[in-house]
């Protein structure tokens, strides 16, 4: 995505919770432990939405790499803090391309989706079953 689009986003959050209490954004890698440590020590978080993820079909098949180990490291490194903080609620966002060539016109949570079609799907999928 083009990261006007998330500034916007975010400068939207800022207008609407002007208040660093309520909303506190930090800027790093999910994959950084100490980063992160440091965070879930500052912050003691009692709630995750985790949405943090390299995104990209294509991109994925040219440098799979960077997708897992942004996408499978850094959620688990998120669940091992989130256990270790004792987070109640983690909320993990994935994909709908875990779904690959499906023929069904609407997706399922029951749906086999077994056989990812791309490197991102594939590490969409691992996450699903980490979570």
């Amino acid at each position: 995505y083009d990261i006007r689009m998330k500034e916007n986003n975010l400068n939207r959050l800022r207008t609407l919770y002007p208040d660093e209490k309520r909303l506190a954004v930090y800027r790093g890698d999910i994959c950084d432990e100490r980063l992160m440590d440091d965070l879930f020590e500052r912050e003691r978080p009692e709630w995750i939405c985790h949405m943090a993820a390299r995104a990209g079909v294509r991109p994925s098949i040219q440098d799979p790499y960077v997708y897992i180990h942004s996408n499978i490291v850094g959620t688990t490194l998120l669940m091992e803090l989130a256990h270790k903080y004792g987070v109640q609620t983690f909320v993990f966002a994935s994909s709908s391309s875990v779904y690959g060539g499906s023929k069904s016109t609407f997706f399922s949570e029951e749906e086999n989706v077994d056989n990812p079609v791309s490197p991102y799907a594939a590490t969409k999928k691992a996450c699903e079953l980490l979570a």
